[in-house]
């Protein structure tokens, strides 16, 4: 009967002691857990972020490339052609915009102002406004 007894403790002892470790490795396994979902959150964050700015990125170098085609149009007297340039450079503007974070947008809003009179002067068969083109490719540069 004593056997029995202390054969009955032991296990009650055993099974206590197995139930409070897993308990211990649980909450070890939740604040790991905790830890690495906060890390991938902050990381897709930061990567959608990234991912934005390269979207701008692209309109803006897409938009120069653009207006570089409207600029040798226009030195070969090909104003029709550099109406249409200038019209695909004032989309990719108008969706680096879109895209674009507050600080950005604010830099970018009088360079779409500019395109819009540059559309003005080409439609006007200006060929002065090659300068102008020039100007707002280096700009364009500068904000991307």
């Amino acid at each position: 009967m004593f056997r029995a007894l202390f054969l009955l403790l032991l296990l009650a002892a055993s099974f206590g002691a197995g139930y409070f470790l897993g308990a211990a490795g649980t909450t070890e396994v939740k604040k790991n857990y905790m830890t690495l979902k906060e890390e991938m959150f902050s990381k897709t964050r930061g990567l959608e972020t990234e991912v934005s700015m390269m979207r701008v990125r692209l309109n803006l170098t897409e938009a120069r490339e653009f207006l570089s085609a409207a600029r040798d149009d226009v030195k070969e007297k090909n104003f029709g052609e550099a109406e249409t340039q200038a019209g695909k450079a004032k989309e990719r503007i108008a969706k680096a915009i879109s895209l674009a974070s507050e600080t950005q947008k604010k830099n970018l809003t009088p360079i779409q102002s500019e395109l819009e009179s540059i559309q003005a002067s080409i439609k006007k068969l200006d060929p002065k406004v090659a300068g102008k083109i020039e100007a707002l490719e280096k700009a364009l540069e500068k904000a991307g």
